[in-house]
């Protein structure tokens, strides 16, 4: 199969750090014929990582070519626009999560995936991550029992210092949620894979840095449609710890979750027993999976319909209740 032609629409943090190394390791099968951002000296930044590709301002620009696909990472309230255009202009689009900065746009976004034939897809790579597919398959090999029981914690600290604060869609707090949705969105894109729909649930939220956006601390507890019940606590204004964990209780035995990269399965009268994953290839699976659909038009593993469905748990749990709501 020849490389699909690709065009690159944002040339911020996410395309940068992420996208564009995982293209470059996928050369037989996405050629980048093109970048776009609004900032030249960013897209010149980014066509320099990429080998010296051809860049444009205008993305309307960039469409008006004979690329296949367009791989789309801008502030997510330009999600629905650009989108649009591409499909209109009949291109393939894989677009960074959130899917949208509401559910207004989000279900805008459904009537597209609904009117168009090409392939769209939202590149969540934790619907990819080889620790939580891993995970999925020693739930359904029964190695805990049934799943009852999940606790993710995860505490850092977002401040100057970080990457992702130095850019100024995030830190004017233009969206619902700011850090933690923008975040979030991975755990409940995870914890659906794993255990299935969340249905309802109720959450606290608190503002402890207000640069951060109106919360920065949340504390979700969930339950899913297979009986699942859970707490995501998502706090990033922590300061001296770090902390990535998850534990998984079943009828008989636990999973612990280290930096999704260590597992231990722990089960009465055995030893613990270990496992390490060794890299995070989901980046790289995504866009193999984007691929993939281009070339024979099976489905792809993370969908509008999916992303929707993230989005809508995320902002209902970013919105404090006193009591449980059904979602």
């Amino acid at each position: 199969m020849k490389p699909v032609k690709l065009g690159i629409i944002g040339c911020g943090i996410a395309t940068q750090k992420l996208h564009a190394p995982a293209l470059l390791k996928l050369k037989n099968k996405f050629e980048v014929i093109s970048v776009c951002n609004i900032n030249e000296p960013k897209a010149k930044e980014c066509s320099d990582l990429l080998g010296g590709t051809p860049f444009v301002a205008d993305y309307r620009e960039l469409l008006n070519t004979d690329i296949e696909a367009v791989d789309i990472a801008v502030p997510y309230n330009l999600n629905y626009e650009i989108t649009r255009a591409a499909l209109a202009a009949g291109k393939h689009v894989i677009v960074e999560k959130p899917l949208a900065h509401d559910l207004a746009d989000a279900r805008r976004m459904l009537e597209l995936d609904r009117h168009f034939p090409q392939v769209k897809m939202v590149a969540e790579n934790f619907r990819y991550h080889p620790a939580f597919l891993r995970l999925k398959i020693l739930m359904d090999e029964g190695r805990i029992g049934e799943p009852l029981s999940v606790f993710w914690n995860v505490f850092r600290l977002v401040d100057a210092n970080n990457k992702y604060y130095q850019t100024g869609w995030r830190v004017e707090n233009r969206f619902p949620g700011g850090f933690i949705t923008d975040g979030g969105v991975h755990n409940i894109a995870a914890l659906r894979l794993m255990f299935g729909d969340v249905v309802r649930g109720q959450s606290f939220t608190r503002s402890v840095n207000p640069d951060l956006g109106d919360i920065d601390s949340l504390s979700f507890q969930f339950e899913t449609a297979s009986g699942v019940q859970g707490v995501l606590n998502i706090f990033v204004s922590v300061k001296g710890l770090f902390k990535n964990e998850m534990v998984i209780v079943g009828r008989e035995g636990a999973i612990e979750v280290v930096n999704n990269k260590s597992i231990r399965i722990h089960r009465q009268g055995r030893n613990v027993e270990e496992e390490t994953i060794p890299e995070d290839t989901s980046y790289l699976a995504e866009f193999e999976d984007f691929f993939r659909a281009i070339c024979t038009g099976q489905p792809v593993a993370s969908p509008f319909s999916e992303a929707f469905r993230d989005l809508q748990v995320i902002l209902c749990a970013v919105r404090p209740s006193s009591k449980m709501v059904e979602i």
